[in-house]
């Protein structure tokens, strides 16, 4: 049984795009990285590996050419996709409370899956490049936090290696534990900056993410320098016929997306070395 003119009543063209907006707003990801939409299957950023050389030289002599070095950084969308169904009752009401719960929890799961496969320690199965098989530079927390000093080493670890970290991203039980510290034994100031939409630390504004794996205390990141790529954006699919036996249609939410890390070096990992 045909069901093209409720499914387009429910679902209209533009609820790709939103549930791209729902992706982005829920993936940490998404936050720490500079976006790209690509149509082609992949895309190449150029490297820069090493500086041409100089020389101080007289005048009226020939400069001696030296080039740069040069490489490419060639990031590939992966596919993840999620499949829900929905009584032929709820698609021919076309309630649009309806449509935006099934949107919203399709874009939740995937900004899930997303922020699991960016913040992995390992590679992904059929997945993107994940921020922990890159070669980061690391900051020894020591076991316990007793102040911000290590977020402050990051930064400069970061600048060492030619990044300016813009965020740091923290596990909830770091955000908990960072946001008692304070000044002094038996002052009630807290140490870190609370500020509207959260916290800061060092000026830089923090995220937290259940997806950062309980051995990282934090990544400082510089969102200049890692891509969110997405290929065509987000696509939401209703079945042209229906499950038969359950009365009911299947509603498909597919995305593309890649990460690209620019400058390994200046990604910054903190944790316990020991």
């Amino acid at each position: 049984m045909a069901v093209a003119t409720s499914t387009t009543a429910f679902f209209p063209e533009q609820y790709g795009p939103l549930l791209d907006n729902v992706v982005e707003a829920k993936s940490i990801a998404a936050q720490v990285s500079s976006r790209l939409g690509i149509a082609g299957t992949t895309v190449a950023f150029p490297l820069l590996t090493a500086d041409p050389d100089t020389a101080w030289t007289a005048e009226g002599a020939q400069i001696t050419a030296d080039d740069p070095g040069l490489s490419e950084l060639v990031v590939t969308p992966r596919k993840v996709a999620g499949l829900t169904q929905l009584s032929n009752e709820a698609v021919n009401d076309s309630n649009p409370d309806v449509a935006n719960l099934v949107g919203n929890s399709l874009g939740r799961s995937i900004a899930k899956k997303v922020d699991a496969a960016f913040f992995s320690l390992t590679a992904v199965t059929n997945g993107p490049t994940p921020i922990g098989t890159q070669a980061y530079s690391t900051v020894d927390t020591g076991a316990s936090l007793t102040n911000l000093d290590t977020f402050v080493d990051a930064v400069f670890v970061g600048l060492e290696n030619g990044s300016e970290i813009s965020h740091f991203v923290v596990s909830p039980d770091t955000a908990q534990a960072v946001s008692k510290l304070k000044e002094q034994t038996g002052s009630n100031r807290n140490l870190v900056e609370i500020v509207e939409g959260g916290m800061r630390i060092y000026g830089r504004p923090v995220l937290v993410s259940a997806d950062v794996d309980a051995a990282t205390v934090a990544w400082a990141l510089d969102r200049t320098q890692i891509h969110y790529v997405v290929r065509q954006g987000t696509s939401v699919v209703v079945s042209d016929h229906a499950v038969f036996d359950y009365d009911s249609v299947q509603v498909r939410g597919t995305m593309r997306v890649g990460f690209g890390f620019q400058l390994p070096a200046g990604i910054v990992r903190l944790y316990d070395a020991a």
